[in-house]
């Protein structure tokens, strides 16, 4: 079954990524770079990852060489990402916000991922592109990063075995996996949840064996990674929404002339919408297979999801308190929605 899904997920994928014409040239690469991400083979961030390799390689007549470390077997995305910051193994990756928050250092970049900060994608499209790119660019500068492109996870709903979460309470009775940065920990705690921190490669073994009874995570990811065999219910609480970045090791980017430092970075803006667009057009056919897979889907209420961001509001008046910078960049943010939101 799994075997099947991913390749469903694959050629949903395909679908909904226009792919870009390659070229093969015999020249030798003089840069080599070896770029690493968690996304599991046969998803539409695999997918990207390798239209931007076809593409690098085709645009520089083959003086940059990409090689693709998909599915974590270079270790877990902090890991992975202190690795691209020393332009040692990795050169480069895409890995969500908060692993690059941990392993940068760089506790700024948690800010997008506060529990219920946006209500929906357009929102939350608004305030990366025209809120949050050019501060965070600047920011990953400062710990030997450049950035790419804005990329996806979506929106992190629970996962859990043998009772489903519809309120705060109901969450109480799992130790629930968090990912390793503060603010999905902190979002656990105002929860009143036992969390357990893991790197996403450790996850299923912990559910199998009972190290955790939950997890929270898109249902893409769920999926593709396998983490929906030991669970029994999938709570639509939406309650974090999760982009991720692809970014070069800076050394390795200051490394190469300016023509192709221009090729590497390409096109900013339509990577995003690309990246969007291929984990977007996936969500309604994936949350339909949840059933197949002996998986029920639980659909919260507003008033039940609100009960959520009334507790885990707290979350984001630590983080503006304790993050240097944090409170004026997250009362721009907020300035931002309360326009985009008609006031």
């Amino acid at each position: 079954m799994r075997t099947r899904l991913l390749s469903t997920v694959l050629a949903l994928g395909a679908a909904a990524l226009s792919l870009l014409p390659s070229r093969t040239s015999e020249a030798e690469p003089q840069f080599v770079a070896n770029f690493g991400t968690a996304a599991p083979e046969g998803t539409p961030w695999a997918t990207q990852l390798q239209d931007i390799k076809k593409r690098v390689e085709a645009e520089s007549g083959g003086k940059v060489q990409l090689k693709l470390f998909l599915g974590s077997v270079m270790g877990g995305e902090v890991e992975m990402v202190r690795d691209v910051r020393r332009n040692g193994r990795l050169q480069g990756g895409g890995f969500s916000t908060a692993a690059i928050a941990e392993g940068a250092n760089l506790p700024l970049l948690q800010l997008p991922e506060l529990p219920y900060l946006f209500r929906n994608n357009d929102e939350a499209d608004h305030i990366l592109d025209n809120v949050l790119y050019q501060p965070v660019s600047a920011e990953l500068a400062t710990k030997g990063f450049v950035m790419m492109a804005w990329a996806e996870n979506g929106w992190r709903s629970f996962g859990t075995k043998n009772t489903p979460v519809r309120t705060p309470g109901d969450l109480q009775k799992f130790k629930m996996r968090s990912q390793e940065t503060d603010v999905h920990i902190k979002m656990y705690q105002a929860l009143g949840t036992q969390a357990v921190t893991l790197p996403i490669s450790e996850v299923l073994t912990a559910l199998q064996t009972g190290i955790v009874d939950g997890f929270d995570n898109t249902p893409l990811f769920t999926q593709a990674a396998g983490l929906y065999e030991p669970i029994q219910y999938y709570s639509l609480s939406k309650h974090i929404y999760q982009p991720a970045a692809v970014v070069w090791s800076k050394a390795f980017y200051d490394s190469m002339p300016p023509d192709l430092q221009k090729i590497v970075i390409g096109d900013p803006a339509a990577e995003s919408a690309k990246g969007r667009i291929g984990v977007r057009a996936l969500e309604t056919e994936l949350l339909a297979n949840f059933p197949g897979l002996g998986v029920q889907v639980v659909e919260l209420t507003d008033a039940e999801r609100q009960a959520f961001a009334n507790v885990t509001l707290a979350v984001h008046m630590q983080f503006a308190n304790e993050v240097t910078g944090a409170k004026a960049l997250l009362a721009k943010v907020n300035a931002e929605l309360k326009t985009k939101r008609g006031g």
